[in-house]
């Protein structure tokens, strides 16, 4: 009913694999079992049974290494994921299939499907599986269009970015179909700011050629291991503020710093510089008294200098909860007048993040606009529909909600439609 009417803006092209898909992968190719029976010996400390996994009388044993269940236990995750990369190889053929297959079974009117590959593959052989995807889209007649993840390690994302632009002078179906550029996967050790420069340029292009604007989507606030709450809020504000177009997850902007109360969060001292700078910059100094930033960023420099792999402690007291409660409402404020949506995907966040309250109560009631997607819905077993039901139980109107997914996608977001 809801998954009929709503745009699909927030799922990833391989993690949408039922069954049959991977089933069908193994047939095609030997899978590289190597690489689960690694993430799983390093989940479950024991090594999987795989013999005959494919087989009917197997099936519940397929779901068990294929489809993830549980919360808050990321490595479980990973081997579910790294199950679906060992039967995959995401060749050109592989990957038109993959499109082609999916395409034909969408059932909302309009859907966006990421893809990352590897820094390993070499740039033709990179333009040529892009090529393939969004061939594999065309040959359905579908509204199925494609979101690139860029490599955010490096300069790699600048040369994939100019590469795709001249790939859509070239290619018919790849200048319909490729709508976005994405960031994804780990995002610690990576913040937004270093891709500043890079978001101007396409800012850029996309005012100078509108007919081939790409939309900038940015995962963040989502995975948040190495740094306190208010810094990856900061991370979120920061990708907004650079002209994200839409904004995956989020958590760290809206989720309850009460959940973090007595614990004891680290950060390294640049981070930690960085986090005070923005205070002060911003006037949302909620780390210090005013009078103490400049005395405390000098002792953490000399700290820094003297053993660069330091890292500073954050207490959650009741007192800092309240103060980074006000910052996060501050950000989403800012964030609010900036047009960035925020992509809120209930079931993955429910599970990865094991967040106890959504924030999308909080992200709603400062204004923000979300979108709702299934993310990963082979391996959350999962679809649009059923993130619409967990949302609508939470007390969300859908219908603004479906209406929200309409004027967010790619094309519109990015001025090319």
């Amino acid at each position: 009913m809801y998954q009929e009417k709503a745009f699909e803006l927030h799922t990833h092209l391989y993690g949408c694999l039922n069954e049959d898909d991977l089933r069908w992968l193994a047939s095609r190719k030997q899978p590289r079992w190597h690489i689960f029976e690694q993430s799983y010996r390093s989940a479950y400390n024991a090594s999987p049974n795989l013999e005959n996994i494919f087989a009917p009388e197997r099936r519940s044993d397929l779901r068990k290494l294929s489809i993830y269940e549980s919360v808050g236990n990321f490595p479980e995750f990973q081997c579910c994921f790294d199950f679906v990369i060992s039967v995959a190889h995401a060749d050109p053929e592989e990957v038109h299939e993959v499109a082609s297959r999916l395409s034909k079974r969408q059932v909302e009117p309009h859907a966006e499907y990421r893809m990352l590959f590897g820094p390993q593959i070499e740039m033709d052989d990179y333009l040529n599986r892009v090529q393939s995807i969004c061939e594999g889209f065309e040959s359905t007649g579908k509204e199925s269009y494609l979101a690139m993840s860029l490599w955010r390690g490096g300069d790699l994302a600048w040369k994939q970015y100019r590469a795709l632009r001249e790939l859509m002078q070239k290619s018919t179906a790849v200048a319909r179909r490729l709508v976005a550029v994405d960031f994804c996967a780990a995002e610690e050790g990576f913040p937004p700011v270093a891709k500043e420069s890079l978001f101007q340029e396409i800012l850029e292009n996309n005012a100078l050629a509108p007919e081939t604007a790409l939309a900038i989507l940015y995962h963040v606030g989502e995975s948040f291991q190495d740094k306190t709450l208010e810094s990856a809020a900061r991370w979120v504000y920061q990708s907004a503020a650079q002209g994200a177009h839409r904004l995956g997850h989020a958590i760290a902007l809206g989720q309850e710093p009460a959940e973090f109360r007595n614990d004891v969060r680290h950060e390294s001292i640049s981070e930690r510089l960085d986090q005070l700078q923005f205070e002060l910059d911003t006037g949302l100094t909620i780390s210090l008294p005013d009078s103490k930033y400049a005395e405390e960023m000098e002792r953490l420099d000399a700290m820094q200098h003297a053993d660069p792999d330091a890292t500073v402690a954050v207490e959650y007291t009741d007192a800092h909860i309240a103060k980074v409660r006000y910052f996060q409402d501050s950000l989403m404020d800012r964030i609010a007048k900036t047009n960035a949506v925020i992509e809120v995907c209930p079931t993955s966040n429910y599970r990865i993040a094991a967040v106890r309250q959504h924030p999308v109560h909080r992200f709603v009631s400062r204004g923000l606009p979300i979108i709702v997607g299934a993310d990963d819905p082979g391996i959350f077993d999962t679809n649009l529909e059923k993130e619409f039901e967990i949302l609508k139980k939470e007390g969300l109107s859908v219908d603004e909600l479906i209406e929200q997914s309409r004027r967010s996608s790619s094309a519109r977001l990015s001025g090319r439609e």
